[in-house]
Order: structure tokens, then C-alpha cells, then sequence
């Protein structure tokens, strides 16, 4: 069941210079621009999990300055006040694609949601000191089922009710929103976690009696993938051509574009300015694990998700500054309804949803229970 909420909406005025891209579409350097340029932005608020692997004293600094952030955002106006309790239903559209959800609450207590990733404890210490300062929350737990339980287009296009908010989102994201009627809460179980686990973690930590999310119906699911740069001191192509060839079929392409996998068991590589594809023989397992498992520790000597030369981004974006990049295809949904399922975890950033919920959009307070 996914209940209602009071929650406070941006202002249609100020949601273009409030709602912000999402925190991982942006590498640390772009955060950190993206702050200067953007005074109202609401990654001022959450942007705790940049302390990740910081001492605690800095996981509270973070805290206490977002909750700040939050407070002069409310005090000049950006935020209505709390209305009556509703449902809401949320049409994202970027880069010619479209999102329906609907967003509410879930009481974790009575909602088991199924996990398909694990989590890294700096940033659930993060994120919980964030959540116990600021006692609310804001980026939605994206949620899916196997089962198709309602049309949001059909109910978006009936014409039987008017956009309470529709404005276009710092990045050019336009975002619209609807109230809609309480009764759409009942869902079939189980609910899959798509995109926010470390934010139920750190919600369960702060003990919050409910948890705001998005159900996204899997037709509405758009899978895209995440790029591993590698910062190496020093890299030789050949070299490393000459021991990914124990696995795969490698061969040289002309550019990024061509290097970008599009199935299951072709990984793109990045080695200094040189582009290559690599198709595995044995296609068993998913390709991010053979990629952690095997390809990291034996070619460059990482044997951690976490290792410091080793980050993340969504294909394709950002500025590519490591002299090594990874490109894998996306997952298939059914990967991770099997994986949840079977109580696995797939490796760190096996997965991309887009578009992404956004934050900045409703705030909804969540007191400890």
C-alpha cells in the first residue's frame, strides 16, 4: 500500500532554479560548480552524501548545513505549506523521455521492499545523519513491481483533472504533477527497490515511520547503464588487450559511440585514446559481476567496488578524465527481479533507471517512529 502525504510542493516559480540534476549524474568537480552557479538548488540541502567516507564530525557539518539550506529555502517562499493528504502522480520528460509515477509513502513496517544492491555503510552514516537533522525527506525510493497494476497514461490523458504544477527543472527536465485520488494506493506485492537503496538504509537507521517513494509501473522503466572510469598512473593498451583476450574477443573500433555495448556479453573499453569492444565467450552470470569479480582484480588489481581509482557515472556523461573507462549494456529487468528475489546483490552500479526522481520537488516530513 502506498498511502498518502501532507507534503510542502515547490513553487512553480521556483522549481527552475530549485530542482536540481540528479547527485550521481554529476562527478564530485560538476557538484561542486553546480552549487556555486545554483544559490537555491536543493543539492544544498542533500548533497551529506558527499561525506561518504568522512569522520563522522563532517557526515554532522554536512547535516546541519543542509538543514540550513532547507530552512531558508522554506522561509523565502520556495515551498507551499502542507496541504491536505494526497497522492500524487509525476510525469518526468528528458531527453525524449517519459516517466510516469506515483508518489506516496510506504510504512516500512508493514511494506517489505525487495533489494536488488548492497550498500555502502560511509554513505548510509551520511545519509542518516542528514535524514535525523533534517527530518524529512525529499528524493523519492524509486519502487516497481513485476506486475503492470495501472495505466498512468490513460489516467494522465482522461482530462479529468489539471496539473497543480508543471515547470522545467534546472537541467531542462520538465516536470509536471497531479494530485490524484487516494484509492490508487493498493498495489500488489512485492515491491522492488529501483533506485534509493541506501536512502531506505538510512531511513530505517533514523527510525523514520514511513518513507517517501515513486511507484514507477515497469513499463515505464527506461535501463541505461553506468561507466567505470579506472585512474591509472600509467596504462598500455596492448597490454591490457593481451590479458582481457583470455576471456573475450577483443577488437579495436573507431570511437566511444561504437565501443557502447547494446547485449549481454559485450563490454566496451576506453584505454588511453584508443576504443575497443570486447565480447565474452562464456556469457553466464551478469556482466558487472564477471567485471568485478574477474576483469578488475586480474587486469588493473582491484578488488574492491570502493577502491579510490575506481568511480562511476551514467554512459556517456560527464567528462571522461581516467586514462581507462569501462562501458557495459544495461542490465535486463528481469536481472534484477531474479536477483531480489533470490536475496542476492548485484555488484555496485549494476543499474541506471531514467530518468531520475528528483529532488526539490515535494518535502514531506518523516518523524522517527
Amino acid at each position: 500500500m502506498i498511502h498518502s502525504i501532507h507534503a510542502s510542493i515547490v513553487d512553480a516559480n521556483w522549481g527552475p532554479s530549485v530542482v536540481p540534476p540528479p547527485y550521481d549524474s554529476l562527478s564530485a568537480e560538476e557538484r561542486q560548480e553546480h552549487l556555486a552557479a545554483h544559490p537555491h538548488s536543493f543539492l544544498h540541502v542533500t548533497r551529506s552524501a558527499d561525506a561518504s567516507h568522512g569522520h563522522p564530525t563532517e557526515h554532522r557539518r554536512l547535516a546541519n548545513e543542509g538543514a540550513s539550506a532547507l530552512t531558508r529555502l522554506i522561509s523565502e517562499g520556495a515551498y507551499s505549506e502542507p496541504g491536505e493528504s494526497q497522492l500524487f502522480l509525476q510525469k518526468i520528460e528528458t531527453e525524449g523521455i517519459v516517466q510516469r509515477s506515483i508518489v506516496g509513502a510506504i510504512h516500512p513496517g508493514e511494506e517489505m521492499l525487495h533489494a536488488h544492491e548492497d550498500v555502502h555503510p560511509g554513505r548510509v552514516r551520511a545519509l542518516t545523519a542528514h535524514f535525523r537533522q533534517v527530518r524529512s525527506m525529499s528524493s523519492p525510493v524509486v519502487v516497481t513491481s513485476r506486475e503492470e497494476h495501472v495505466d498512468l497514461r490513460s489516467f494522465e490523458e482522461s482530462g479529468h483533472m489539471s496539473p497543480i504544477r508543471n515547470f522545467t527543472a534546472i537541467d531542462g527536465t520538465q516536470i509536471t504533477l497531479w494530485e490524484i485520488d487516494t484509492e490508487m494506493g493498493a498495489l500488489a506485492s512485492p515491491l522492488y527497490i529501483i533506485d534509493g537503496h541506501h536512502r531506505v538504509a538510512a531511513a530505517s537507521e533514523a527510525r523514520f515511520e514511513r518513507v517517501l517513494v515513486a511507484y514507477v509501473p515497469p513499463s515505464e522503466l527506461h535501463l541505461g547503464s553506468f561507466d567505470r572510469d579506472v585512474d591509472e598512473l600509467a596504462i598500455l593498451p596492448r597490454r591490457v588487450v593481451g590479458l582481457l583476450s583470455k576471456w573475450c574477443d577483443v577488437r579495436e573500433v573507431a570511437s566511444r559511440a561504437l565501443a557502447q555495448p547494446t547485449e549481454k556479453g559485450e563490454l566496451g573499453f576506453g584505454l588511453g585514446d584508443k576504443w575497443f569492444t570486447a565480447q565474452r565467450r562464456d556469457i553466464s552470470g551478469l556482466d558487472a559481476e564477471f567485471l568485478h569479480v574477474t576483469l578488475l582484480p586480474e587486469l588493473f588489481g582491484i578488488h574492491s567496488p570502493d577502491d579510490q581509482r575506481l568511480s562511476y557515472r551514467p554512459a556517456g556523461s560527464g567528462r571522461r578524465t581516467a586514462p581507462v573507462t569501462v562501458c557495459l549494456a544495461p542490465a535486463e529487468l528481469e536481472d534484477v527481479f531474479h536477483s531480489a528475489d533470490l536475496g542476492r546483490v548485484m555488484p555496485p552500479k549494476s543499474t541506471y533507471f531514467l530518468p531520475k526522481a528528483r529532488s526539490g520537488v515535494l518535502v514531506v516530513s518523516c518523524r522517527p517512529s
